[in-house]
């Protein structure tokens, strides 16, 4: 007999073992039968608010956003104080693209609990995703007043600070991320955009190298690290660069299209031929 089954048989009106019920199918990875037993036990408790928590994350797990949210509201109807809730919702808003709403909700928990820098870090990406660069800046650094060794809020930091065109304190964030995790390819990726806006196209090279030692995969990194070595008449290196970018994103016209030029530019007709080509041919599709 199924685990809904013996519930049905067994304990029909009892709201406890339908939750005991949907936790187990949680466990089990059946969201939908998880959801099913929440909501009968729900209809028979429904002032149960971990019960209401468990259906929110059970309708998160089974892509159903807007039930998930609408959970969590019930939530904080009768537990306006659960910080841990506000956070979720701030979350699954932000994965919704609602990110207004995301950022009333982390000001809330907040409210609740100042001190928590995870709250302050999710509400800094938010404000960013808003470009509210001032805003994103201000969660950030209130992140490194109560934790300076978060190497991510540095990086996150050094973004915004690139993004407002900030590159000198940009540098620094880079440098501070870099120096609490050496082993951040992020970090010394962002490095390299920083330094090559400041013109120091050698130390924008070597981030990028770094940087693709620890992750030979970020394709934005090959491309770029082709952009410099161009900038310094490195053909080869550059021409070895766009290939390797194409090699992990072979539909990538922008980098066919610079490939074609570079070969154009040594010699080689028929290569930069084929590279025009293929450009064409995606722009096509």
């Amino acid at each position: 007999m199924k685990d809904q089954d013996i519930m049905k048989v067994e304990y029909p009106e009892d709201p406890e073992g339908w939750f005991d019920l949907g936790v187990k199918l949680g466990e089990k990875g059946d969201f939908t039968g998880a959801i099913e037993a929440f909501n009968k036990g729900l209809k028979l408790n429904p002032e149960d608010v971990v019960a209401w928590i468990n259906l929110g994350i059970a309708y998160g797990q089974s892509g159903d956003s807007q039930a998930e949210i609408s959970a969590y509201e019930k939530v904080l109807e009768l537990d306006p104080a659960n910080v841990e809730v506000w956070v979720n919702l701030g979350v699954v808003l932000e994965e919704t693209d609602n990110f207004k709403d995301a950022i009333s909700a982390y000001k809330k928990a907040l409210e609740l609990n100042s001190e928590d820098t995870d709250i302050w870090f999710d509400l800094g990406v938010a404000f960013g995703r808003m470009e509210e660069y001032k805003d994103a800046i201000k969660a950030y650094k209130k992140v490194l007043e109560l934790d300076p060794f978060d190497s991510q809020a540095w990086l996150n930091l050094g973004v915004v600070h690139i993004q407002t065109e900030h590159f000198e304190k940009a540098l620094k964030a880079f440098e501070k991320a870099l120096e609490i995790d050496p082993k951040d390819e992020r970090a010394w990726y962002n490095l390299g955009l920083a330094l090559g806006q400041m013109g120091d196209i050698d130390g924008e090279i070597k981030s990028y190298k770094k940087a693709l030692e620890l992750d030979s995969d970020i394709g934005l990194a090959w491309y770029n690290l082709a952009v410099a070595f161009e900038n310094k008449e490195d053909f080869k290196g550059a021409i070895d660069a766009y290939k390797k970018a194409l090699e992990l994103d072979p539909d990538d016209e922008e980098t066919w299209d610079a490939l074609s030029l570079i070969l154009e530019k040594v010699g080689d007709l028929e290569g930069a031929k084929e590279a025009r080509n293929k450009g064409i041919e995606l722009r096509k599709i």
